[in-house]
């Protein structure tokens, strides 16, 4: 993967999108792709039975060959899916999916991943993001290079985003270190500096 084609949001940007959304299932569903690096299918995968609220929790099944486990949730997180699980009940007769789609007749029917995807949309459309970054992978992108900004170890990340090789981690640090370089060359292009 070239580092050029991976599209991911600022933390502005990330804030901006999350902040627009005003239903509860959608703050949770996008809260947990972004926190948790997680890709659409994923979330569409997600039961009810997955999430433990009670000591903060959650299973994911992981994706594209990666490593399935359990995460712990943040307040942030566990605090948007409380009030989604609340607004959505706790039976998992009609539905064992955690995301209902509305638009299933018996109100039983699991978010596909189009759907997911036409929601981020219409969210990142209405956050006014770049059309670029108007599809719900750039979540995963976004923690990913966020994590590496932040000074965390790439282990910490290649276990967060549950990639079995390394390889695949690496990509987002060196868009960090892209970054960094840049940086470093208009810095020491100020007036700061000793001339030579």
């Amino acid at each position: 993967m070239n580092t050029d084609t991976i599209k991911y949001l600022s933390t502005k940007e990330t804030e901006r999108l999350l902040s627009r959304i005003s239903s509860k299932r959608d703050k949770a569903m996008f809260a947990l792709m972004y926190f948790y690096g997680m890709r659409c299918v994923e979330a569409a995968k997600l039961n009810l039975d997955d999430l433990r609220l009670a000591d903060s929790r959650l299973y994911i099944h992981a994706a594209k060959n990666g490593i399935s486990g359990e995460v712990i949730l943040t307040r942030e997180v566990r605090r948007v899916l409380e009030a989604y699980v609340k607004e959505r009940g706790s039976d998992t007769t009609q539905a064992r999916a955690l995301f209902v789609s509305r638009k299933s007749k018996t109100g039983s029917g699991r978010l596909s991943t189009r759907q997911i995807s036409r929601l981020f949309q219409k969210y990142a459309k209405h956050a006014k993001l770049p059309i670029d970054k108007q599809h719900p992978h750039v979540l995963r992108h976004s923690i990913a290079v966020h994590m590496a900004d932040s000074g965390i170890d790439v282990g910490v990340v290649k276990d967060h985003l549950r990639h079995r090789k390394i390889e695949n981690t690496m990509i987002y640090f060196q868009i960090t270190s892209k970054k960094r370089h840049e940086f470093q060359a208009r810095a020491l292009a100020g007036e700061f500096v000793a001339r030579i």
